[in-house]
């Protein structure tokens, strides 16, 4: 080996060596992470004093209960199933499955833990709209998450629709 090939190998070894260390060094961290513990849905700042944020004047429904007696203001027409059909795909089939199939069986989450309800079946058609927001939003027995902090209201709608056509059609 030259002189010239030994240089470049300490010169890789030296940045190897010295990248990783600075890398590390500079993870970020705030001081306001020390002291609260995260939450699924939570944001780590408080909001800004004297802040309204968007939508939240016209929605103020606290607790599941109170979301039972909501009408569906959103039209059931094809754009609004469509697109719950595809919300409801990111968002519920990887534990609902494909609630359209004659034969229900849960989706591939649910192969891994408990089958959840067949929400296309008889038992949730009789159930109002409200009760499927409600539950959407603010999650359902057992293991259900809340998923009100990631749709918004039309979007939550929006799946109420779909499943509304889906139960429907069967």
């Amino acid at each position: 080996m030259d002189f010239r090939t030994v240089k470049q190998w300490a010169l890789l070894t030296a940045l190897l060596t010295i990248i990783p260390y600075n890398a590390a060094q500079a993870l970020p961290f705030n001081d306001d992470m020390v002291d609260s513990q995260l939450r699924t849905g939570s944001i780590m700042r408080p909001k800004a004093a004297d802040s309204v944020p968007l939508g939240s004047l016209a929605f103020r429904i606290e607790k599941k209960e109170d979301a039972f007696d909501l009408i569906n203001p959103q039209k059931r027409d094809a754009a609004s199933v469509a697109r719950g059909k595809r919300l409801f795909a990111v968002n519920c089939f990887p534990c609902h499955g494909n609630i359209e199939a004659k034969e229900y069986k849960g989706g591939p989450v649910s192969a891994k833990f408990m089958v959840p309800p067949d929400i296309s079946g008889a038992y949730y058609k009789n159930k109002s709209d409200g009760y499927i927001f409600g539950t959407i939003r603010f999650g359902g027995l057992a293991v259900m998450p809340a998923l009100g902090w990631k749709l918004s209201q039309s979007e939550t709608w929006d799946i109420v629709n779909y499943i509304r056509s889906v139960q429907d059609s069967k």
